[in-house]
């Protein structure tokens, strides 16, 4: 148990999932800051929460039932045991958005065709809004929302937008420093609620209307490409092998 406390005041917002040693995201096991005010919570096993900036920053390790409270904006990271579940409780003001910074906030909910950019995806702030878009757009679809809405505040869309946009920027720009794998962060969704064809369909087909409706040139014709190959390999490893393909119209040639 730590010394720190929250403000007054504030009430429960998102939560993570429960995590453990294995399924711990790369992101979260390197060092990183939040936005808000929240708390590590450990249920089982133990995590050390180790504070990297501050004038007296925390290094603490966390028991079951336990929690240490996780300042916005200060730089930590957090090393589970090999038998630790834990979760991070965000907090917000009681006037605040329930999810601060969601994809509406930086597109609007759309009734209609987005504005062709009039370029290519060449640089960071052009990803930015195409990730944005598309996640605007699997907002607001019946079959891939559940994926982003177990519960109030699931998903936290700041982190979760950059974090795809750091993606793509490494495929398409060459960023350097990106070391996660894009498919297996996927398998606490799969491990959940289980992924079918037809969700890989959608998730392609307005990941190609995204990119089309808003870009064209080599990068976007490579980040098609790219989803497209990406699509098919999770596939492989979650459905089984043969199970989906793409359509033709996504690989230029017969499904």
């Amino acid at each position: 148990m730590t010394d720190a406390a929250l403000p007054p005041d504030l009430v429960e917002a998102r939560r993570t999932p429960r995590f453990d040693h294995s399924t711990l995201p790369a992101p979260l096991a390197a060092s990183h800051r939040t936005t808000v005010w929240a708390e590590l919570r450990v249920e089982i096993g133990s995590v050390r929460y180790t504070e990297l900036e501050g004038e007296a920053p925390q290094d603490v390790r966390v028991e079951p039932g336990e929690s240490a409270v996780i300042a916005p904006g200060v730089e930590h990271q957090v090393e589970p045991s090999t038998d630790a579940v834990f979760y991070i409780q965000f907090f917000r003001e009681p006037d605040a958005p329930l999810v601060p910074g969601g994809p509406e906030a930086v597109a609007p909910r759309r009734s209609g065709p987005w504005e062709h950019r009039g370029r290519d995806l060449d640089d960071v702030d052009e990803i930015f809004e195409m990730v944005t878009r598309q996640y605007v757009d699997v907002g607001q679809d019946d079959l891939l929302k559940p994926y982003f809405d177990f519960g109030p505040g699931f998903i936290d869309w700041q982190a979760h937008i950059r974090a795809v946009t750091d993606y793509w920027s490494h495929v398409l720009l060459y960023a350097p420093d990106y070391d996660v794998d894009a498919i297996e962060q996927h398998r606490p969704l799969h491990d959940r609620e289980p992924f079918t064809p037809e969700l890989f369909d959608r998730w392609l087909q307005i990941f190609h209307d995204t990119v089309d409706g808003g870009w064209s040139g080599p990068n976007a014709a490579r980040a098609k490409k790219r989803a497209t190959g990406m699509a098919w390999a999770m596939a492989q490893r979650f459905l089984g092998k043969g199970v989906w393909r793409p359509a033709a119209s996504h690989t230029g040639g017969a499904s």
